[in-house]
């Protein structure tokens, strides 16, 4: 049975056919959650069918082909990239971006599909100031409206700065990780483990949070 109706399938057709570039999903299954990764697996497969060839895909076993895992960082199963052919942006999802999530993935989609992730020119200009490598974790819900933006935007970060990698994590389908980063409320952003914070906020603030956690990691020079 298609995970998208007919009607989504023809948007996706009308978005994601004219991109300049093409998208490469890279999605990693799991023998520890096999229903969750045939899903991520199937939805990824129908968004490449909708894509007018502007999408493809490879699959990989989290425990079968450890190598590739490491090479991309990912410790967790089901989880998707979204890279370019030539480029990984740092651009990660735990879990199946479904719900609301879907938002996050098509439009990670289309930034690395046109080569630009839409960020203002100050949004940039404060990125410079790393130093370092950050990790942003945004925990999410499927249910929450707000989420999305919050995803959208690390991701917009992870593709603006190569020391920037950014997931967005369903606290559905890894709960225990929730737990662990005391998610009470979503979207909850982690910061390289030493700052967090909750809410979509806008660009310019989000990106000032951002900073501040990478500050508190010594990641910031300072001018």
């Amino acid at each position: 049975m298609a995970i998208l109706q007919e009607k989504d399938r023809q948007t996706l057709q009308q978005r994601l056919g004219v991109l300049p570039n093409t998208v490469k999903l890279v999605v990693f299954t799991t023998e520890q959650a096999p229903e969750t990764s045939e899903l991520l697996s199937q939805l990824a497969q129908e968004v490449v069918g909708a894509s007018s060839g502007k999408v493809v895909m490879e699959q990989h076993s989290l425990e079968a082909e450890p190598s590739v895992a490491q090479e991309y960082g990912i410790q967790l199963a089901p989880a998707i990239v979204v890279r370019s052919e030539e480029k990984d942006y740092g651009i990660r999802y735990l879990g199946i971006p479904a719900g609301f999530e879907f938002v996050s993935l098509i439009g990670a989609i289309e930034d690395v599909g046109k080569g630009d992730p839409g960020l203002s020119p100050d949004s940039r200009l404060m990125l410079a100031n790393l130093n370092r490598p950050v990790h942003i974790r945004v925990f999410v819900t499927y249910g929450c409206p707000y989420c999305p933006s919050a995803v959208r935007l690390a991701h917009k970060l992870a593709m603006a700065s190569d020391l920037i990698t950014a997931e967005g994590i369903s606290s559905e389908e890894f709960p225990e990780l929730a737990n662990q980063y005391g998610v009470m409320a979503v979207p909850k952003i982690v910061i390289n483990d030493k700052h967090s914070f909750e809410g979509a906020l806008p660009e310019p603030q989000f990106v000032q949070q951002v900073l501040r956690g990478a500050s508190a990691s010594g990641l910031i020079i300072v001018p």
